[in-house]
């Protein structure tokens, strides 16, 4: 997802190629039982929004995969589109957990470190995070992350989040829609491309495992390691506030996931909610 959230692909030229393999809700349930999670997966041919689709279909299942052969009317970040043709790699996890909504802060760094190490492995070896959800490859966008949360009426402490992630594998006529740089896994991975329900399913076991282990805990671990996934380490950007823009060099992030900009007035840390930066 970008931020005229571009993302996917079109089918190929009458080929027999792993993009016109139609989503296998049988695949991913099986590869993410054989990593130890039981999902309930359902495979859309067509959707309005995959996190909109697990909102709306409740359930009693902890964890809920919704993928789809196409969005519609797909959402990103603070209000942007995300064009999704058919045969992409478009898809959403839900899971109703038990800790406050606060315990899931910096929730899409985690997403985005599970994306790039999955990605890395099916060939896009320079896949980085962009503080705080897009997946890059040699600064062009490949990846997208949006999370949706909800609190229950019933249950103080009772969370819904749903993760959305969105990877660009052949992009088609789309390509004309975006305003920034972007690639997508046949760029990178020529004919060597991944099957897209074993890749949704490695990928989701990854993110499930985060989750799972607890986000507090599992950001401190990975703001120790963040300089292996940090596409804007050391860059100079502008933090645009609202209200106010902040100008400073790039510091990594805290334990909460924070990014750290060291600017005039010092070592600042802006969260997520409602601001966007800007390389200067």
């Amino acid at each position: 997802m970008s931020d005229s959230e571009p993302g996917s692909m079109q089918k190929s030229d009458n080929l027999s190629t792993p993009s016109s393999t139609p989503l296998d809700a049988k695949t991913i349930d099986f590869v993410c039982r054989e990593q130890g999670y039981e999902v309930e997966v359902i495979v859309l041919s067509e959707v309005e929004s995959t996190n909109s689709w697990l909102f709306e279909n409740k359930s009693d299942a902890p964890i809920m995969l919704c993928a789809a052969e196409q969005q519609t009317v797909g959402r990103g970040r603070r209000g942007k589109t995300w064009h999704s043709p058919e045969s992409g790699v478009t898809f959403s996890i839900r899971f109703n957990r038990p800790e406050a909504v606060t315990e899931f802060a910096g929730l899409s760094l985690l997403v985005g470190a599970c994306l790039c190490d999955q990605l890395r492995q099916v060939g896009a070896s320079d896949a980085m995070v962009k503080w705080p959800n897009d997946v890059l490859v040699n600064g062009a966008k490949l990846s997208g992350i949006l999370i949706e949360t909800s609190v229950s009426a019933a249950a103080d402490s009772a969370t819904t989040v749903v993760i959305g992630i969105g990877i660009n594998y052949r992009r088609g006529g789309e390509v004309a829609l975006i305003d920034q740089s972007s690639t997508d896994l046949y760029e990178i991975c020529g004919t060597h491309l991944p099957d897209r329900s074993e890749l949704i399913a490695n990928v989701a076991s990854r993110v499930i495992a985060s989750v799972i282990d607890g986000v507090p805990q599992a950001l401190q671990s990975l703001a120790g390691q963040w300089g292996r996934y940090d596409a804007l380490a050391g860059s100079e950007v502008t933090v645009d506030a609202g209200s106010r823009k902040v100008a400073g060099r790039v510091q990594g992030i805290d334990q909460s996931g924070r990014l750290k900009v060291e600017t005039d007035d010092g070592l600042q840390a802006f969260s997520s909610a409602d601001i966007s930066v800007r390389a200067r």
